[in-house]
Parts: structure tokens; C-alpha cells; sequence
């Protein structure tokens, strides 16, 4: 991260977040373009959970490198709807009209922000988004948008450069206070894997505007999905993915269908997947399945991931002057 010297063009009413867990390969990167924007936020929480990889310290030397532009809150792992949880609450409790919100390995291209306030301004946005184009490949969307991942076939679509009602959360996200007082924070318990679609759907349904910013432009890793026909494609597709994340997956999709979809989803949901483990004779991972998913739809969780986060401490700066090679150009 370039040296601290006082912005001359800030955007006072702008906290950035950022969430990171063991990414110090990736987190100069992101931070250096959040504050190389112009204009730059006022201040930049990072929130890290529960890194052993260098992360604290280097969050340290920078913490005293930029002062109060920076905020660093560490506390035990509790996934990325925990992390995005105390980032938000930290970000409003600091007074900002406008929260903008990435991963550590998103990258906002220059002029985001900028953008991302003009349109909020002229299109009266509660929450406005850029384009998320894959970082292996800036030919394609990082994530399907409107069921299209070309995005000149996204840009067609916007009108004075917006592509109204939809949006990718949290990837470069600028979302206005009003949300929260309006629809409450991330549910937390989710963990990972659902938290930022369910918080989509809790804002559609409460009626607050969002869209796309075409001009604005943020670079995520593509979305992989790993998908199986089940019956030839007669009951249709699903998906499977490591197996410390499908509880969280399943349990997560139980409450969302409980809650924003038709109640016909329940029953083939329920269907297909059980036929795709029952044809494969993976047993574990049918109970699995079914454990996770039927409590998610009671909305069960572990009361372990409903218990407010654990804090953690800064670790202590040595006295001796760090290296340039904690530094980010």
C-alpha cells in the first residue's frame, strides 16, 4: 500500500469494508485500490477473521501508517456473512451515509466509487453495484447477471448507464444506510455461502431500489459451480461442492426457500437431491442434506454461529522500522 499522504478529494461520507481471512497474498492489492480512488473513502474498515498468515501484523504496520483512515477489527472466524456482520455494524456506527463493500480479492477499478455516487445521486439508488467481471477472464461476468454472463449483453441493457433491479452483493457494493434501518444487518448465522443473496432478496422485498453501474468496474474471481444431471436432466440439475461447506450451502437454501420462494420449491428440492443421493449411494451425504436443509427451514442454526463474534487483538508492533516489503505500491 502506497505511504499515507492526506487526500485532497474525499468522499467524507463513505466508508469502505473490506473482509479478509488468510488472503495477505491479496489483501495489499484490494486495499491499495480502495484508497487510490478518487475520491477516496474517508475511512476503510477491514475486518479479519481469525488470519495466521501474516495478515494481523501487516494490518498493524498499515494501521499505523494511515492512522484513523483505517479501522481493523479482528475476531475469531465466524464465515463471511460473520465478517460482513461486524464490518457493516462497525461502518455505521462511524456515521457514513454510504457503506462500499468488497471481499479481499475484489478489485475496484479506478473511478468505481466515483461512479458508483454519480449513479446513486441521479437514479435515487439505495444500493447501486458495478460490473463484476472475472478476473481470469474480463471477457466474461464474474457472477451470471439476469441469466447472462456476456457483459456487453449486460451493458445493452442499462438506460443512462444503469441496469435497473439487478444487482451483485457484496462484490463492490455501494449501499446506503438506509438499508440497514430499513431491512437490519446480514444474518449471520448463515456463516457462508446465502447470506448476500438472502440480503438481496430482504431488500427487494422491502421495496428498495438497486441496479447495475455499467461504467463501474470491479474485478471478483469467477463463480465455479460443480453441477450434476439427476435422472438425465428429468429432475433437473444440482449442485455439489466441498463437504465443510454443504451444511452451510443446504442449510442456508432450506431458510431462503422457506422464506422468498414458492412452496412447490420445497418438495422438488427435496426430491432431486435425495434421488441424486440415493442413486450415487452416498448415504452421509443424503442425512446431511436432509438434516441441513430441513433446518434451515424451521430456521435452526448452530448456536454457535448465532453467539456474537469472539474480538481478537491487535498483535504489538516491534519497535524497529518495518521494511518497504510491507508496503503495496
Amino acid at each position: 500500500m502506497a505511504p499515507y499522504s492526506p487526500a485532497t478529494d474525499v468522499a467524507h461520507d463513505v466508508a469502505a469494508i473490506v473482509v479478509t481471512h488468510n488472503r495477505l497474498a491479496l489483501l495489499p492489492t484490494c486495499l491499495a485500490a480502495i484508497l487510490n480512488q478518487v475520491p477516496r473513502p474517508d475511512r476503510v474498515v477491514v475486518v479479519d477473521s481469525g488470519s495466521s498468515d501474516g495478515t494481523p501484523e501487516w494490518l498493524a504496520a498499515q494501521k499505523e501508517e494511515w492512522g484513523d483512515v483505517l479501522v481493523v477489527v479482528r475476531q475469531a472466524n465466524c464465515g463471511s456473512a460473520g465478517a460482513y456482520h461486524t464490518a457493516f455494524d462497525t461502518a455505521l456506527g462511524l456515521g457514513h451515509r454510504w457503506i462500499w463493500s468488497t471481499d479481499d480479492d475484489g478489485i475496484p477499478q479506478p473511478g468505481a466509487l466515483a461512479e458508483l455516487l454519480a449513479q446513486a445521486d441521479r437514479h435515487r439508488l439505495d444500493m447501486v453495484g458495478p460490473l463484476v467481471l472475472a478476473a481470469e477472464d474480463h471477457g466474461i461476468l464474474a457472477f451470471p447477471m439476469q441469466g447472462i454472463r456476456d457483459p456487453d449483453a449486460l451493458r445493452a441493457k442499462a438506460v443512462d448507464g444503469l441496469v435497473p433491479d439487478t444487482i451483485a452483493l457484496f462484490n463492490g457494493t455501494l449501499i446506503g444506510r438506509k438499508v440497514f434501518e430499513t431491512i437490519g444487518n446480514v444474518k449471520r448465522e448463515m456463516f457462508i455461502w446465502g447470506d448476500e443473496y438472502e440480503f438481496t432478496l430482504r431488500a427487494r422485498r422491502a421495496g428498495l431500489k438497486a441496479g447495475t453501474a455499467v461504467k463501474a468496474i470491479h474485478v471478483h474471481p469467477g463463480m465455479s459451480r460443480t453441477e450434476h444431471k439427476v435422472l438425465g436432466g428429468r429432475l433437473g440439475t444440482v449442485e455439489t461442492m466441498r463437504a465443510d461447506r454443504t451444511p452451510h450451502f443446504f442449510r442456508n437454501m432450506g431458510y431462503i426457500h422457506a422464506n422468498y420462494e414458492k412452496a412447490a420449491v420445497i418438495p422438488r428440492m427435496i426430491a432431486k437431491y435425495s434421488a441424486y443421493y440415493l442413486l450415487n449411494r452416498d448415504f452421509k451425504g443424503l442425512s446431511v442434506f436432509l438434516e441441513s436443509y430441513l433446518a434451515g427451514l424451521r430456521d435452526e442454526y448452530p448456536e454457535e454461529q448465532k453467539r456474537p463474534p469472539t474480538f481478537l487483538p491487535m498483535p504489538e508492533r516491534p519497535h524497529a522500522s518495518s521494511s518497504s516489503s510491507s508496503e503495496v505500491a
